[in-house]
């Protein structure tokens, strides 16, 4: 082996300690084949910025379960899974006789009721005139009352099977259709599944269809738990998907209660606009976290290199004179790296040419 070699070898082997002691000063030959870039270390803002997987998934609040009240056989099914449907929308027909008796129940109630009504206007009038006793008066008030509070019950009842007070003033005009109501999307949305078909049995609550609105979604990222100090609620992130080209933003809502024991990570949720639907739950996505705002002193990320496991700069000394300088640094953030020791603000350092600046100083430590 030529000595060349053997002196690349003693330089390898050598402690950073003793590397770190010598100063590299170059010729103007050398200064002259070598495109050096430098920058000042400078006390700035650094955003770290974190990337995670995630997993995109509907808006919980924006979910609906859409169920009958009371038990129904389905005799028409107006849609089906995928489709866009309105807030209002006629999703299913459904009959049910436990329903029907209690319309039944109404309409008696509403007819006793009118009755009532005309008879005690009649008696009240006749009563003011003296044309008969207060008595008389006194029983018919006391009856239009009752008839009264018998058709409320009977009202509320209906609305409890989930009636609508428009629905429950047509009854008496579309006698035809007691026993029938309708199962309607409470939403402007998609509906993401249907779980019955004609002729199907349902009982009360028993789930018929999920609507769900996709404008907003979540997604839901791992965060490890080394990367929390970073992270603080609030914070904006980018997220991607393989089905488009397009970045969409959103923020970190949330951070999970109790870390994963086995990955050691802490789930958080973010919520992010999904225009035009082109998003859909299920999707895998990368996301870049936004960490948080940390001001201290900065070098250039390019300026920083390695030997071993020590990071070190080139501290600029004067023309073609360079001192490699060990320094301990956070994590890369926009470019940028924290300088927590070795370095003091105002310092030039070596920011572009590094890996050939780097060459001759291992050349010339082994000599």
């Amino acid at each position: 082996m030529n000595s060349i070699g053997w002196q690349l070898i003693v330089f390898f082997i050598l402690t950073p300690a003793l590397a770190v002691a010598a100063e590299l000063e170059l010729t103007k030959e050398q200064l002259a084949n070598v495109n050096l870039t430098t920058a000042t270390v400078t006390a700035r803002e650094s955003h770290a910025r974190l990337k995670l997987n995630g997993v995109l998934t509907a808006d919980q609040r924006k979910t609906h379960r859409v169920a009958p009240v009371v038990d129904g056989m389905v005799t028409e099914l107006q849609v089906v899974a995928h489709e866009r449907v309105l807030k209002g929308q006629i999703l299913a027909r459904l009959r049910s006789h436990s329903l029907g008796q209690a319309q039944a129940d109404y309409l008696e109630a509403l007819s006793r009721f009118e009755l009532a009504q005309t008879e005690r206007a009649r008696i009240e009038g006749l009563w003011k005139e003296g044309v008969v006793a207060e008595s008389r008066w006194l029983t018919v008030d006391s009856e239009y009352k009752s008839a009264r509070a018998m058709l409320d019950a009977r009202r509320r009842l209906l609305s409890l099977t989930g009636l609508s007070d428009q629905q429950i003033e047509q009854l008496a005009n579309q006698p035809d259709r007691l026993a029938e109501f309708d199962l309607i999307s409470p939403i402007d949305g998609v509906v993401t599944n249907v779980e019955i078909e004609s002729g199907q049995l349902l009982s009360a609550g028993q789930a018929a269809f999920h609507v769900d609105d996709l404008s907003v979604l979540w997604a839901m990222v791992k965060i490890p738990v080394a990367s929390l100090p970073q992270v603080k609620v609030g914070v904006e992130a980018v997220i991607s998907v393989q089905a488009t080209s397009q970045s969409y933003r959103g923020k970190l809502e949330s951070l999970g209660g109790e870390v994963d024991a086995q990955s050691q990570t802490l789930t958080g949720r973010i919520v992010l606009d999904n225009p035009g639907g082109r998003l859909r739950p299920g999707m895998y996505a990368e996301v870049g976290l936004s960490g948080i705002a940390r001001r201290g002193l900065m070098a250039p990320a390019g300026a920083v290199f390695r030997v071993g496991d020590q990071a070190y700069v080139f501290k600029v000394l004067g023309s073609g004179r360079f001192e490699p300088v060990a320094v301990e640094i956070g994590v890369e953030a926009e470019g940028w790296v924290p300088v927590r020791s070795g370095l003091a603000a105002g310092v030039e350092v070596v920011s572009g040419g590094v890996a050939e600046l780097k060459s001759h100083w291992q050349y010339k430590g082994g000599e």
